[in-house]
């Protein structure tokens, strides 16, 4: 995987995390996504009261709405990349790639908005603890990378 995927998921995976699951599948239709068992725990795990939760819905909600559009597209950007690669068009996969990641990095910065909204109605205890949180997931992620480079080491001597 290049340094660049890395580092987006990386980063992906710590804004989903305090983003948009924090309470994604609230108002989620039934047997929705994953997200709204996340949302609970972090509601539960941060004492959010309701007015935080509240705004947070709301916060979230406006965010997948305004980014709706922008997944549709990249949706319809993946489909025709898959398209371009078949047919060996290397002229428009380079198009294409770069389209893709416009549109990821517009969704990136509509999540991170989110999150700066969300963040802002924190206390500074539930700031603390959500980045504790933020970092063990972080670190977690990395544990099993770091554990996957040692056999590959170890087979070289």
């Amino acid at each position: 995987m290049s340094p660049f995927r890395n580092r987006f998921a990386a980063w992906t995976a710590v804004a989903v995390l305090g983003a948009a699951s924090l309470f994604a599948a609230e108002t989620a239709p039934a047997g929705g996504h994953r997200h709204g068992r996340m949302g609970a725990f972090l509601s539960s795990y941060l004492n959010l009261t309701p007015s935080q939760q509240t705004q947070a819905k709301a916060t979230f909600q406006e965010a997948r709405q305004s980014g709706q559009p922008i997944r549709t597209q990249l949706k319809q950007t993946r489909q025709a990349l898959r398209t371009a690669v078949q047919a060996n068009n290397t002229s428009q996969i380079q198009q294409l790639a770069a389209s893709e990641g416009n549109q990821m990095g517009q969704l990136a910065a509509i999540r991170g908005t989110a999150m700066a909204k969300v963040y802002q109605i924190l206390t500074p205890d539930q700031q603390q603890k959500l980045a504790a949180l933020q970092q063990a997931r972080q670190s977690a992620h990395q544990a099993p990378a770091a554990g996957s480079q040692s056999p590959s080491a170890g087979s070289e001597n």
